[in-house]
């Protein structure tokens, strides 16, 4: 990235930050399996279900496995494990890193690099492809495909890992033009990755298929792109109506505080101008980052529906008035 964008960051003492940036592997171990843990007993409830004949409880099982598998995702944790804070070992970051991004066909050799120039030039048009700038508010079929089907993310995504394993860069998953030169070796890395995991996806439907398993082919290769609605609504709350071109992640992310379950499938990304601010303190020490600086950070919404609401209101607006963004006050 040429151009160096000089972003404005609370000050923080110097040994507590240190403090705070400490990596330790039993914080990211037990968050890891547990998410682990919940996708693999929400998988085997929908199999035992189905298998049993029993098809409404296994709906509620698909539904709830859904809901918070799209967590697993860039949404969340292959989001956090590709900053490689959550674990002292990286050996156990890239483990980790590798099995989620795997689980929701994410690419973790293009993830990794296209979210280092997100937070490079956070929302600074023509530059920042990963969010959106562009006013607007979701329609009804929008609301209505993150309720059942998501089709423009499983468009977005699949499209791309289609491109990567035909060799090519584009159309890709953020719309960077392209996201690695030519000569660059990670372009080999994010093709290699992409072939690969769709050869094995591609081989679990054949076996789920053979051994009718019919409802796997749901919970393991298809269920990121199905109930996204709680994911949805994380995700645009990061950024959702500021402004652009403004060096102050303070006006640029919203922190909100979400209730401990959220917070937990969401690793804490709702403290998400403290994760900007110092994206090398780990998810386990957001809070505690937020609580060190809140006395010059804009105030933020409680509760997950209350950022809900606060993110349609914005979106409302922008679409009412399209030079319209919300600015926060300052403290």
């Amino acid at each position: 990235m040429e151009r160096k964008i000089v972003f404005y960051r609370t000050k923080v003492e110097r040994d507590m930050l240190r403090s705070l940036t400490i990596r330790k592997n039993l914080p990211g171990l037990v968050h890891s399996l547990g998410v682990l843990l919940f996708y693999c007993l929400t998988t085997g409830l929908s199999l035992y279900f189905y298998r049993e004949g029993m098809w409404i409880p296994m709906v509620g099982a698909c539904i709830f496995h859904g809901l918070f598998s799209n967590f697993l995702g860039m949404e969340a944790a292959v989001h956090e494990l590709s900053h490689k804070t959550p674990f002292k070992s990286r050996w156990l970051n890239e483990l980790f890193y590798g099995i989620f991004a795997f689980l929701t066909w994410n690419n973790p050799v293009h993830f990794r690099e296209s979210h280092k120039k997100h937070h490079q030039v956070t929302l600074h048009r023509g530059l920042d492809k990963e969010a959106v700038l562009v006013p607007g508010k979701p329609g009804p079929a929008d609301y209505l495909s993150w309720l059942f089907f998501d089709w423009k993310k499983f468009k977005m995504i699949m499209g791309a890992n289609i491109a990567f394993v035909l060799g090519k860069d584009q159309p890709d998953v953020f719309s960077w033009d392209p996201l690695f030169k030519r000569d660059d070796p990670g372009r080999k890395r994010m093709i290699l990755w992409a072939r690969f995991q769709m050869a094995s996806h591609l081989l679990l439907v054949v076996l789920f298929a053979v051994n009718g398993l019919w409802v796997l082919i749901y919970t393991v290769t298809f269920s990121y792109f199905f109930f996204t609605v709680i994911s949805r609504f994380c995700e645009i709350s990061q950024h959702s109506g500021m402004p652009s071109d403004v060096p102050d992640w303070r006006l640029t992310c919203h922190t909100m505080k979400f209730n401990p379950v959220i917070s937990f499938f969401y690793w804490n990304m709702n403290y998400h101008t403290e994760h900007h601010m110092y994206a090398a303190v780990p998810f386990y020490n957001l809070s505690a980052l937020h609580r060190l600086i809140r006395h010059d950070t804009p105030q933020p919404v409680r509760g997950y529906l209350g950022g809900v609401r606060k993110i349609v209101s914005i979106l409302k607006k922008q679409r009412d008035n399209p030079g319209w963004y919300y600015e926060p006050e300052l403290p």
